[in-house]
């Protein structure tokens, strides 16, 4: 049966603006130290899903890989990440973040644990952890439903690797 439209329509206000908040405290450099704010979260990505391809990032991200190549090249050139041939299809690269890039992840991860932290103050632990609950599952079904049941144009088809 599933939850009523105006339940959703409810549900997409606050979700547009906690996106929003995220990018007034990026673009107000709450969290940018080294890493240039549109490519922080391709980096974070490397970091928590380990080496991968481009295009795979992009699928992912469900973004165009030009997207992913040019921030890419943001990061490679910060140093803080690195590419390798992929032993299966030497004509594309693997990419993995750098020590440097994994302890700019931790750095940037607290610096926003600390930001929600501080705006959460009034919560309990138990509040916050059952709200991390109820967005991971359903960020899941989303990602599921978006990627998985190709309603998301930017699938491998569509994709083309940016880094070769």
């Amino acid at each position: 049966m599933g939850p009523k439209l105006e339940t959703c329509g409810e549900l997409l206000r606050p979700l547009r603006a906690l996106m929003g908040l995220k990018q007034v405290a990026l673009q107000r450099g709450h969290f940018a130290d080294q890493v240039p704010y549109a490519a922080a979260g391709l980096l974070t990505e490397l970091v928590f899903r380990g080496e991968c391809r481009a295009s795979d990032l992009a699928h992912h991200r469900v973004v165009d890989a030009s997207v992913v190549s040019r921030q890419v090249g943001q990061l490679e050139q910060a140093g803080l990440i690195s590419r390798r041939p992929d032993p299966a299809d030497r004509r594309v690269s693997l990419l993995r973040a750098t020590p440097e890039g994994e302890r700019e992840v931790a750095g940037l991860e607290r610096k926003k644990a600390e930001w929600i932290a501080g705006a959460l103050e009034g919560w309990e632990d138990a509040e916050v952890r059952e709200l991390t609950r109820l967005l991971g599952v359903a960020m899941d079904d989303i990602r599921r439903h978006t990627i998985d049941e190709g309603i998301c144009q930017a699938g491998p088809e569509t994709t083309r690797e940016g880094t070769r």
